[in-house]
């Protein structure tokens, strides 16, 4: 294995880490895997929750959008280096409840995480809100008619 494999081998373990990290809701330890100035953005985000932060302080405010569920659990199920050693297109899942609601809220995501200087500068997550909306109860998808 050569430097480059090894050094993309470390930050997809970090990767790994990072969402163990953030399904035991450890923020502390998440955040010690970033820079300072990290920046985090979930673009089709719904209203009211958190769709960028820049820095570990504005990061830390968003914590009050995952205790929204119980049980919340978050994997990466796939990790591709691209091009650009420091980046990573992640799929990952999310197996949750809606405390609010009880609802069963599982979702699939796409990331970008970009790295430097070792550490995670940002990531970006895209999902399905449509998934969201209903597990908090915000809207009801039509149920075909049957033939």
């Amino acid at each position: 294995m050569d430097m480059v494999d090894e050094d993309r081998a470390r930050k997809a373990a970090m990767i790994e880490e990072f969402f163990r990290l953030s399904s035991a809701k450890d923020f502390e330890g998440l955040l010690a895997l970033c820079t300072d100035d990290i920046h985090m953005s979930i673009p089709y985000q719904l209203p009211g929750f958190p769709d960028h932060a820049d820095g570990k302080d504005e990061i830390r405010a968003t914590r009050t959008a995952v205790d929204r569920y119980e049980p919340y659990a978050m994997w990466a199920s796939k990790i591709e280096p691209m091009l650009d050693p420091d980046r990573f297109l992640v799929e990952s899942k999310g197996d949750m409840v809606v405390r609010a609601t009880g609802r069963p809220y599982r979702n699939d995501y796409v990331n970008v995480f970009r790295f430097r200087d070792g550490k995670i500068a940002e990531w970006v997550s895209y999902h399905d809100p449509l998934r969201q909306m209903v597990a908090f109860g915000l809207t009801e998808l039509p149920v075909p008619a049957q033939s």
